[in-house]
Parts: C-alpha cells; structure tokens; sequence
C-alpha cells in the first residue's frame, strides 16, 4: 500500500522537523556550555522541548498553507446511495 503525501504538506513535515532538531542542538550546546567544570560529560538536549517546537512549527504551516481543504461540507459530499433522514421518513408516510 502507498501513502501518497502531498508535496506542500511534505516540506511542512521536513520544516517541522528541522526546527525540532535545531532546538535540540541549541539545547544540547547551551547545556554543555553551562557544564563548565565538567567539560568531558556528555549534555543531553531538551528532548520535550525539540518535540513541542517541532510539533508548534508543523502546526503553524500547515494551517497557514495546508489546512486549505478542498472538500466541500455541502450535499454533495455524502456518499452515493444514502439519502437525508427527512427523505426517508416523507416516503416511509407516503407509502
């Protein structure tokens, strides 16, 4: 089975991604600078806040440019061969 991704939708998902991993980075090295003393540990980046960043970023673009829906919320969009509710009661007290 193939997931077809839109490509707008796709840059969307790649921006997001690198925002959250630029947080991280900046987290990392602002954690091992603030070390010090113990400059041979290894630092941990913000794993929380990379992934809010990322998740707000993704947010953000697509509602500004995917979120554009281009299925209507008329009539037409229910399926064939189901028809309203009051439809259906007029013809079951006409019959």
């Amino acid at each position: 089975m193939t997931l077809h991704i839109d490509d707008v939708r796709l840059l969307i998902l790649a921006v997001g991604l690198l925002a959250g991993y630029a947080v991280h980075k900046h987290t990392r090295t602002a954690a091992r600078a603030g070390a010090g003393a113990t400059a041979g540990a290894a630092a941990k980046g913000d794993a929380v806040g990379a992934i809010g960043a990322a998740a707000a970023v993704i947010t953000v673009l697509f509602l500004l440019f995917g979120g554009g829906g281009s299925a209507s919320a008329g009539e037409d969009s229910r399926p064939a061969g189901h028809a309203l509710a009051s439809q259906q009661v007029s013809e079951v007290r006409s019959a």
